[in-house]
């Protein structure tokens, strides 16, 4: 079968181009379906010992047939005759079963007939352990079986898709790693912000925009506090990091009387402007943290006991302890005598490998640098 270079060179074009747009993928295999008079492809990846299907893009084929299929039909005479086939070999249907043998089965009762398919061209393009990825054409009976023009174009082809598939799966695992990275910022209690080589805000995490909602934050195009002399004081930090410094610190008051908010102002090393870049925010130039001392109060108790082994009443002495109280104001805190603080104390500093107070906090302040959806319930 001979195809003109430019025909050859849209439909590989339009290959490569699936592996970033995925929905691309049923466009490819009707335009090769055509390109082979034949009936319509299917690909999908699946695991046959699990039964599941983990994604199929369907070319022209019945999409109830389909469903029929992935529900009593993925062990089949064909995927049975696929299982012992090498990645990127073409195996036509009629060379691996007969059509008579093939028509007695349920599976081309329930899925095959009522599509009017009876030929298939079959390549594995991917595989590891269980899992398969694997590329269909059909035919219907009145197209006939496939012959050696189309062994010819599928083997051509196939290099060219194996190369589309790997590279999605390697792309999807990237978006995947990018997704977590921004999950992590979200959880985080302290409030992170990303700002552009103009101080414009490009990204604030959930802490960030909870301190806007009590008031301590102002986040528009730009970041500043409620307090003029505080922001032109952040203002300063921030030119100062986009010129090239290190950066700086600051404090001022936070929601809570007496609790003072410390914000934390640096320049992206370049080494880091890589990893912006790959979250889609490639002009970061200045990151800005603010410590809430009220959020690590917060720690769930749980978490605590389930890190050290430590009880109830041990993890809630470890919790106030940390937070700068001495041992009366922990007491009265928590209603205890000062020689039940001791002895709780002893135990925590023990389970936690402690051995002061200012030891304790910063592990405890550790502990609340992460937050979990399910730490508010």
């Amino acid at each position: 079968m001979i195809i003109s270079d430019k025909r050859s060179e849209t439909i590989l074009n339009l290959v490569y181009d699936a592996a970033a747009e995925e929905e691309l993928w049923s466009s490819v295999l009707t335009e090769i379906a055509d390109l082979t008079r034949s009936q319509g492809g299917i690909l999908f990846g699946q695991s046959l010992t699990a039964s599941r299907v983990y994604f199929d893009y369907n070319g022209r084929l019945d999409e109830e047939c389909n469903r029929v299929y992935q529900e009593r039909h993925m062990q089949n005479v064909w995927s049975e005759h696929m299982e012992h086939q090498p990645v990127g070999r073409v195996v036509f249907s009629d060379d691996a079963v007969e059509m008579s043998a093939l028509r007695a089965t349920a599976f081309f009762d329930e899925v095959l007939r009522p599509q009017d398919v009876a030929h298939n061209s079959m390549i594995a393009l991917a595989a590891k352990e269980d899992f398969r990825a694997a590329f269909n054409i059909c035919r219907s009976s009145r197209q006939g079986a496939f012959g050696a023009d189309e062994q010819k174009l599928f083997e051509w082809l196939v290099p060219h898709l194996r190369r589309s598939i790997t590279l999605g799966f390697k792309l999807d695992s990237y978006q995947a790693m990018q997704r977590a990275a921004f999950e992590v910022l979200e959880q985080l209690s302290d409030a992170v912000m990303l700002l552009d080589r103009r101080a414009r805000l490009l990204f604030a995490n959930a802490a960030a925009r909870a301190l806007e909602e009590s008031g301590a934050l102002r986040l528009r195009q730009c970041v500043t506090t409620y307090s003029q002399p505080h922001s032109q004081r952040l203002a300063g930090l921030i030119r100062s990091a986009l010129e090239g410094s290190a950066g700086g610190s600051m404090s001022m008051p936070g929601c809570i009387a007496g609790q003072h908010l410390t914000i934390l102002v640096s320049s992206v090393r370049s080494k880091d402007m890589g990893r912006f870049s790959d979250l889609n925010m490639k002009d970061a130039a200045v990151l800005v943290f603010i410590i809430d001392p009220a959020n690590h109060n917060s720690i769930p108790l749980a978490r605590i006991m389930d890190a050290f082994g430590l009880t109830q009443a041990e993890a809630r002495v470890a919790l106030a302890s940390s937070s700068g109280k001495t041992m009366f104001e922990t007491a009265q805190l928590l209603g205890l005598s000062p020689n039940t603080i001791k002895t709780h104390l002893r135990r925590v500093f023990a389970k936690t490998a402690t051995g002061r107070q200012a030891e304790l906090a910063r592990l405890m302040a550790s502990i609340g640098t992460m937050r979990f959806p399910n730490d508010d319930r």
